[in-house]
């Protein structure tokens, strides 16, 4: 007779999980936990906040019955989520020899498991056989699975339509004569005036609107159903007091931007704006999607204006997890430790809407969070301190800012080293090829001012001086991660008026600038694995092997070219 019974082994893998899932609620073998079915006793299951429930049925090999029970959880509501259903199920085989061990929480801890994740739509994962690993690899696979991919892709959908008819009634606006109002956004996001500008400014206004809806109750403001409802006579001058009392409080990178644009607007304009947009939250909110800053970075993603010239094809959140799975791994670091992770130097040089510093927080952050971690206490040292962001486009890097900041929202930071880097013809006359003047020096002149609001860094809003110097020193960084522009100076788009040199044309850059910016890349990369036939990846692979430390780490997409 096997010494343990499949509900002790239950229990000691449910006080495993809770402590490597201390944000979730972690409940084995506990009934009336089912709505309708008081005395249903789930194997072990877990309520993640903000996210669907998922359960585990497990039994000890050869655990034929597994899979079946599994499946029978699927749609049950669960009480204490307000009787949201059960999307995903795993099915799960202990070892035989789990249930003859002298230490019943050592072998289940140790235990090579193998698992299935049955869904809701009648999907299973894999399609046939069994994934292997062990408690770790299980809790990752319990975050992933509690956010439903169905439910993941409706929002995005809702959220790509709010963005398209808010683009729609800006184009609207941008007909008018004269113009003064969308030119001063375009401005502002250091786009042109077109149907791209247009849609990132609506994502941006949107990101901030899902935000506010989500801390209205938590900061004590009006939520926005009420402030953009259709019984509200001045949505616009409503949401921009709101956002200035809560910038007060925290969230500069989140509310800032988008406050400035809706500021920019004529007031009729921005009244429909936002009354629209509030179709968009609810919609999002009622799918229930918990941290939708990672929906809207999808949809940010394909908002770029130019990606054509800067050749950036955005990471998919899918590449980006795996990319930064793969290379956090290989860092060196005691996850249980706070200030050793504080010490990393992560950097991200072409980091466009911060897909894989994204991905890379994340990571760390599961690690920290399986040793027992505390986030929130960890976030102001990742913001201000571990991660490094460069690009050339400031709503990339507002987007980037955004996204990271929303990993915890509720906790303030006092910087951050996030970079918006001099392209093209400067003031000065002369020119600059954003962080490619890294190859150069351990610092490059930024664009953060203190006459443009959008340009202020930090979550409680402090801003920079009119010019900073921004710190990148050579050998200074335990990883550095890119998707680099792919374009290379050697292709040319000549039926493209003032198109000389495709690597330079970004940012409306004439013909004259494009020469002189070639001219500069070749000095800068001079003796340096840089080629023009290999494309501007090949300079951005120089550029991660020179900041990347003795010992580091370098993780990057390249072209086929980059060979």
């Amino acid at each position: 007779m096997p010494r343990h019974t499949e509900p002790s082994a239950n229990s000691a893998l449910g006080g495993i999980l809770q402590r490597m899932l201390p944000a979730y609620d972690v409940r084995s073998e506990n009934t009336r936990q089912i709505v309708g079915q008081p005395n249903l006793r789930p194997d072990i299951l877990i309520i993640p906040p903000g996210r669907s429930p998922v359960v585990v049925e497990a039994e000890f090999m050869p655990a034929y019955a597994a899979e079946d029970e599994a499946r029978e959880r699927l749609g049950l509501q669960v009480v204490l989520t307000g009787s949201r259903a059960i999307d995903a199920a795993i099915a799960l085989r202990y070892p035989e020899d789990v249930a003859d061990a002298d230490d019943l929480h050592a072998a289940v801890r140790d235990a090579a498991l193998s698992y299935a994740v049955l869904y809701d739509d009648g999907a299973r994962f894999p399609q046939s056989g069994w994934l292997s690993g062990g408690v770790e690899e299980l809790s990752d696979l319990i975050r992933l699975v509690s956010v439903p991919q169905r439910i993941v892709e409706e929002a995005a959908a809702a959220l790509e339509r709010g963005i398209e008819v808010a683009a729609e009634i800006l184009e609207e606006l941008g007909n008018a004569k004269p113009p003064n109002a969308v030119t001063g956004v375009a401005h502002l996001l250091g786009m042109p005036h077109d149907t791209y500008t247009y849609r990132m400014a609506g994502a941006i206004v949107v990101n901030a609107m899902i935000f506010h809806e989500r801390l209205a109750e938590q900061l004590d403001v009006e939520p926005i159903s009420s402030l953009c409802g259709d019984a509200a006579l001045g949505p616009k001058t409503g949401v921009i007091d709101a956002w200035d009392n809560i910038i007060k409080i925290n969230y500069w990178p989140i509310f800032a931007f988008a406050r400035d644009i809706i500021h920019r607007l004529p007031t009729s304009y921005a009244n429909r704006l936002l009354r629209w947009l509030r179709q968009t939250v609810e919609k999002v909110d009622a799918a229930g999607v918990d941290q939708a800053q990672n929906i809207i970075g999808r949809i940010f993603q394909r908002l770029i204006v130019e990606r054509k010239f800067l050749a950036t094809f955005y990471t998919l959140p899918t590449s980006a997890s795996l990319l930064a799975l793969l290379a956090v791994e290989r860092l060196s670091a005691d996850w249980s430790d706070a200030a050793a992770i504080s010490n990393l130097r992560i950097g991200d040089f072409a980091c466009g809407t911060g897909a894989l510093l994204a991905s890379v927080y994340e990571r760390v952050a599961v690690l920290h969070e399986r040793a027992g971690g505390d986030l929130e206490k960890l976030h102001p040292a990742m913001m201000e301190d571990v991660l490094y962001g460069c690009d050339v486009m400031p709503s990339a890097i507002h987007i980037t800012s955004a996204t990271l900041s929303g990993a915890q929202p509720s906790v303030a930071f006092d910087k951050s080293r996030l970079y918006n880097l001099s392209y093209g013809r400067q003031e000065d006359g002369d020119v600059r090829i954003g962080s490619l003047e890294l190859l150069q020096s351990s610092a490059a002149m930024t664009l953060f001012n203190t006459s443009d609001p959008a340009m202020r860094t930090g979550s409680a809003g402090q801003e920079t001086a009119s010019q900073i110097t921004a710190d990148v020193p050579d050998a200074g960084f335990d990883l550095v991660i890119m998707n680099p522009p792919f374009t290379s100076n050697t292709k040319h788009y000549g039926a493209e008026s003032g198109v000389l040199n495709a690597a330079f044309a970004a940012l409306r850059s004439t013909a004259g600038d494009q020469s002189a910016m070639s001219r500069r890349m070749r000095r800068v990369a001079a003796d340096s694995s840089y080629h023009g036939h290999a494309g501007m990846a090949s300079a951005f692979a120089e550029l991660a092997h020179r900041k990347a430390r003795r010992g580091g780490v370098v993780a990057l997409v390249l072209p086929l070219t980059a060979v």
